[in-house]
């Protein structure tokens, strides 16, 4: 199969027609296999996807299980809603051209499907099919739709159509059941499961007829009662449904307040209390600065700028200390010049005659100390010792120590201006709360609305779990008064080639089951060990047939859990399981695949580059973020990229156009 083009009209983020031609060109002589689609978050890359889905299989991408109810809700969800535009769209539709080969003869198909919503509020759909250019008007709609999933199986196509999503699911799920949903599908074993209903339901009827009146009564008793609780659980899922509606519609409205808000300033609104308080205390701090500096000012801090004039003090009062010293001296050598003579004459007995020259020698031994003081200026200060000290230890020391003080003081008073003016600033960026009130009053009642619906959810959910509890105890009590019947009276015929129909379809389930899983494991080792980032590292796996737990063996027969594996070996074991159930399904469909490498290291995404993309199909379209598929790996990947798609996402229009090209790329380049 090759999908040949995709059109879209009004759906979901797309406003308008847009068309999309998917086919895998011819480049540089090579078949380049890859359509690549880039897009943000919220571009549309998923709504590609999802209208691949939504033309091939209509209420079928909602489940099995999905109502009608709950599938006309999705397509109006469907319906882009027009921003500021007075004419809102009521009709949507997507197309899709693609060739499908049967018993070796390549058809061309086309089809189409739109709906739109009536004046009463109904969605009305429509299916048109073309193949080789003629419509199949013979198909009825329920026709046309079973005419599509016998051409592509919607299990099958599962393992070709996928997203991060079901990537997280096969990665982290421990228990087996997306495994075993993969390959019931891949086999057909949903149809025989359904098949096996249908022939108990076949073997009940002819049992019941047979059976006794009491018997009788208690099978009736018991199918009213699994008929009245599958009602109940139908109702209970309506109002779920409506719930979850709701619950889209708050979240939606309330995004749309705070954008509102954030817009008007909200943010700065919230914190303008706390920008006042945060002020008043910045200008408190200013002032016990500014005291601090001018007490500091009013004692020794001036000193700090007259250093010279300090130098010249302090030997000032230096040199009239000495000049003290000086005097004190001289003064007390003159009075004992006279004593210091008269001791000496008395105690040698000198003569009158020698006095002259021994007051020579005193005078040459002490005259200079004399002859100083005689020399000495009077003192400008009249200082104690005390105050000398006082004065140098503060014009040494204090004056210092203030100076780097009042330096620390003056940075903390710029820093805490600096500050002020901030807070000023932020304080008026806020807006007028009258402004704001009625979107944070209409914030708060939505918020308390969805707390509502999340509380309204939570007992909804648990009444459903509680219905499925005792409906699952009503189905059994009715399979046990089937059984007895069927074991209490002879079967007949018809009862017994059920029976034995139903022997035979377990039995080639089971052997069906055995066989792919033998060869699921086998694609998976070359897969698994073509992706993963260590090369010392090969791993095998071993599928339960019944549990379909997953067991991981390395190449020395070591069980390993699934636990030890990195996020990104998770995220390879899931996309490995998947290549392999698509190879062993033995259908050559295009892989589609959403956002890939989310968690994925740089090694792991090469790998993926090298040895999945390029050669996984012969049509794969890779819906990616500029961060999956950056530039290294775009680079990588050109010789088997076709062309490329961005899709960019205008918030005024809330639409998004597609251009040729990829994010750094224009169309001539891609």
């Amino acid at each position: 199969m090759i999908i040949d083009s995709l059109s879209v009209l009004d759906f979901r983020v797309f406003s308008g027609a847009h068309d999309f031609d998917l086919v895998p060109k011819i480049k540089r002589g090579k078949n380049a296999p890859i359509v690549l689609f880039g897009g943000l978050n919220g571009g549309g890359k998923t709504t590609i996807l999802s209208a691949l889905k939504l033309a091939l299989y209509g209420k079928g991408v909602l489940g099995s299980g999905a109502t009608v109810a709950e599938y006309h809700q999705y397509l109006r969800e469907c319906i882009h809603r027009a921003h500021n535009s007075i004419a809102k769209p009521t009709r949507s539709a997507v197309e899709l051209t693609f060739r499908y080969a049967q018993y070796g003869v390549i058809s061309s198909y086309q089809l189409t499907r739109d709906w739109f919503v009536d004046h009463a509020g109904k969605v009305k759909e429509g299916l048109i099919i073309s193949r080789d250019g003629h419509p199949l008007t013979e198909l009825s709609y329920d026709q046309a739709q079973a005419f599509l999933n016998e051409l592509i199986p919607i299990g099958v196509s599962e393992l070709f159509f996928f997203d991060g999503e079901k990537i997280a699911s096969l990665a982290e799920e421990t228990s087996g059941d997306a495994l075993r949903e993969s390959i019931n599908k891949l086999l057909g074993l949903d149809l025989i499961d359904r098949l096996h209903s249908d022939l108990s339901v076949i073997i009940r009827g002819r049992s019941i007829k047979k059976a006794s009146e009491d018997r009788k009564q208690k099978i009736v008793e018991a199918e009213r009662t699994y008929n009245d609780l599958n009602e109940q659980l139908a109702e209970v899922r309506e109002k779920l449904l409506l719930m979850r509606v709701n619950t889209v519609e708050a979240n939606k409205n309330l995004g749309n307040i705070e954008a509102s808000i954030n817009a008007r300033g909200g943010a700065w609104s919230a914190s303008r209390q706390e920008e006042t308080v945060n002020l008043d205390a910045l200008v408190s701090d200013k002032k016990a600065i500014e005291h601090t500096l001018h007490d500091m000012l009013s004692g020794l801090l001036p000193f700090a700028i007259t250093q010279s004039l300090n130098e010249k003090l302090l030997a000032q009062i230096d040199a009239e200390q000495r000049a003290e010293k000086t005097q004190v001296l001289s003064e007390y050598l003159q009075r004992q010049q006279s004593n210091f003579l008269a001791e000496v004459e008395s105690a040698f007995a000198m003569t009158k005659d020698q006095l002259p020259a021994l007051q020579d020698i005193f005078l040459r031994t002490f005259g200079s100390e004399v002859a100083n003081s005689a020399e000495q200026q009077a003192p400008v200060h009249e200082l104690s010792d005390t105050q000398r000290f006082s004065i140098t230890h503060r014009l040494q020391n204090d004056v210092g120590s203030l100076q780097q003080r009042a330096a620390d003081l003056v940075m903390t008073l710029q820093e805490t201006d600096s500050q002020i003016e901030s807070a000023r600033e932020n304080i008026a960026r806020a807006p007028d709360e009258k402004v704001l009130t009625p979107l944070f009053n209409k914030q708060g009642q939505l918020q308390g609305r969805l707390s509502a619906l999340e509380e309204q959810k939570s007992v909804l959910a648990e009444e459903a779990k509680a219905l499925l509890a005792r409906l699952s105890v009503a189905a059994r009590q009715l399979d046990d008064l089937y059984t007895e019947i069927a074991e209490s009276q002879e079967e007949e015929r018809l009862t017994g080639l059920a029976q034995n129909a139903k022997d035979v379809l377990k039995e080639f389930s089971t052997r069906a089951r055995i066989e792919k899983l033998k060869e699921l494991e086998s694609q998976f080792y070359t897969s698994f060990n073509g992706l993963a980032r260590k090369e010392d590292r090969n791993l095998s796996i071993q599928i339960d047939p019944n549990t379909f737990e997953v067991v991981l063996i390395d190449d020395e027969g070591v069980i390993l859990r699934k636990e030890e594996l990195s996020a990104g070996e998770k995220q390879i074991f899931a996309i490995s399981i998947l290549e392999a159930l698509a190879r062993t399904s033995g259908r050559s469909l295009p892989v589609v695949i959403d956002t890939p490498l989310g968690r994925l290291d740089s090694v792991h995404r090469k790998k993926l580059v090298e040895n999945y993309f390029p050669k996984t199909s012969h049509q794969v379209i890779i819906l990616s973020t500029d961060t999956e598929i950056d530039y290294a790996f775009y680079e990588g990947l050109q010789g088997s990229i076709s062309h490329s798609y961005h899709l960019v996402y205008n918030p005024e229009t809330r639409s998004t156009q597609a251009e040729e090209g990829y994010f750094w790329r224009w169309a001539q380049k891609a």
